[in-house]
């Protein structure tokens, strides 16, 4: 007991004991530093939150206001007098009529099906830079799907330690009270001897006490080393978890935005866009020789396109590479549930976004309530 009760005593001071003075003071300028470090991580992770936040709401909101304005155009359609509707899908017959002459001359010279042609001229304008913009997406979700999975394993090994430390522990607790027990024993077995042969047994007594104070040292240091893999292991798990779920927060977003990307150009890669893409201007190349022989085309586009500017269409433009919903009621109707679907998708992107980023605005002003020297950047935010 005495042995044991000096070691606890050990135990109790204090980790300045032995410092001087400055190496007392240099530790504890070494912490503030390091919480000062750990602020500015905290910041510079939060606005780096806060901006890819910001610009998947605008993105997402540009989308979602267009698909609102066709669903809009096809509402209004649907409403417009039967003569005024019929005028529309006579001309955009006519369009059709000569869509299908250009591409009976081009004689089965198409690069790219008709469908993904006539997306490509719709969005001819932006493609270019979403072309880039794919590919860097692309690109991104790899990094973030390698830092997932080296996350996943620096959890995994952090959690395999701290099972191994705790194991250790129980070892060493259950082989102590072995060892207690056999050392009773032991003791008792030779007081008997030492009583009935009358021998003096005081030199296995030193070489067992020493022993058992060898031990004992053993045991302390071991199980603190355990406690102390413990610790830092919780430590490191909780900041690998933190990490895995703001990467997770981006593996999402940067998915859900991909999805939709790929969706609306009909694609399933940047690759397969960039192929595309490069048919399609090919086949307008080949278009161009053909409108020099004949503007009958252009003519019952900028017709049509007229027309729905008349009827207060919001998107004429778009409709005249669309013409056959105007023709096809059925047809319109499945592309409205297309439409539908998409604009679902978009609001609940955009409220997944904006459930984030109250998140992390109330992150952040929980953290300025804790270090008022950092309110001048709410105020920034």
């Amino acid at each position: 007991m005495g042995l044991f009760g000096r070691k606890k005593k050990k135990e109790e001071k204090t980790e300045y004991e032995w410092m001087t003075v400055d190496e007392a003071l240099s530790m504890k300028e070494g912490k503030a530093s390091r919480r000062e470090k750990d602020s500015d991580r905290f910041l510079d992770d939060i606005q780096e939150q806060l901006k890819n936040a910001e610009r998947i709401r605008l993105e997402t909101g540009r989308e979602f206001e267009e698909v609102e304005k066709h669903i809009g155009d096809i509402e209004r359609f649907e409403g417009l007098p039967k003569q005024v509707a019929a005028q529309i899908s006579d001309l955009a017959a006519n369009v059709i009529s000569y869509e299908q002459m250009r591409e009976d001359y081009q004689n089965g010279t198409r690069i790219i099906p008709l469908d993904k042609y006539r997306i490509m001229d719709m969005y001819s304008d932006e493609i270019p830079d979403k072309l880039k913009e794919m590919e860097e997406e692309e690109a991104y979700l790899l990094l973030i799907k390698n830092d997932m999975r080296q996350l996943e394993g620096e959890k995994g090994s952090i959690k395999y330690a701290r099972e191994e430390a705790e194991k250790k522990k129980k070892f060493l607790i259950k082989f102590t009270e072995v060892s207690v027990v056999a050392l009773i024993a032991v003791s008792i077995l030779f007081i008997i001897i030492s009583r009935n042969t009358q021998k003096s047994m005081l030199l296995p007594f030193l070489v067992m006490g020493a022993l058992a104070c060898v031990y004992a040292a053993y045991f302390v240091v071991t199980m603190r080393d355990c406690d102390n893999t413990v610790a830092r292991s919780d430590r490191l798990m909780n900041r690998a978890v933190e990490l895995l779920n703001k990467v997770k927060i981006k593996y999402v977003n940067t998915v859900n935005t991909l999805d939709y990307t790929y969706e609306k150009y009909m694609c399933n890669s940047h690759q397969e866009l960039a192929f595309n893409w490069q048919g399609y201007l090919k086949e307008k190349e080949e278009e161009k020789k053909y409108k020099k022989n004949t503007g009958l085309l252009a003519a019952s586009q900028d017709g049509l396109a007229e027309v729905l500017t008349k009827a207060g269409f919001a998107l004429p433009q778009m409709w005249v590479h669309q013409v056959e919903y105007l023709t096809d009621r059925h047809a319109l109707h499945e592309l409205k549930t297309v439409l539908l679907e998409r604009h679902r998708k978009l609001k609940i992107q955009l409220e997944f976004n904006s459930k984030q980023k109250s998140g992390m605005m109330s992150d952040l002003k929980s953290f300025v309530k804790k270090h008022p020297e950092y309110s001048e950047l709410l105020g920034s935010v």
